[in-house]
């Protein structure tokens, strides 16, 4: 394996993260509105400023993201907006990092309830392994997200 870098995204980078999603997978979204996500100017349901995506690349080229933003959606403080690996990469603990990276973001926003919408029985697996709860059908809540660092 080549060298990895984890990093907050730059608006420029923006363009390659949402390459990287193939059209029938869930973690992500359009270019437009992951642009508009980073920005600010998209706002998802009681979402806050601030936000972050952080990036992972190797070799210089991107192999997945996480972002996640301030909320007041079901009382929480925080919530994870996208995640998602290149499937080459799904299972070397890149997700399970990404995850400690943004919880540290999270503490240090002061945000410990977060909450995420959970797009399939394999997330829900993996959100569970790492201390998330059931918060109703679809969601699943950390009422303390500092437990995952």
């Amino acid at each position: 394996m080549k060298t990895l870098k984890y990093r907050k995204a730059d608006l420029e980078d923006i363009p390659a993260l949402a390459r990287l999603r193939g059209n029938n997978e869930s973690g992500g979204s359009s270019e437009d509105r992951m642009r508009r996500y980073y920005a600010g100017t998209h706002h998802p349901q009681q979402a806050l400023l601030p936000r972050v995506i952080l990036m992972a690349e190797e070799g210089g080229s991107p192999i997945g993201y996480i972002a996640g933003h301030l909320t007041r959606r079901f009382g929480c403080d925080g919530e994870l907006q996208w995640i998602y690996v290149l499937p080459k990469y799904r299972g070397s603990q890149i997700a399970s990092e990404f995850l400690r990276i943004l919880a540290k973001w999270f503490v240090e926003n002061k945000a410990l309830r977060i909450c995420v919408d959970v797009g399939n029985e394999h997330a829900r697996n993996f959100y569970k392994h790492h201390g998330a709860v059931g918060l109703n059908q679809y969601w699943l809540v950390w009422n303390d997200l500092s437990v995952v660092l």
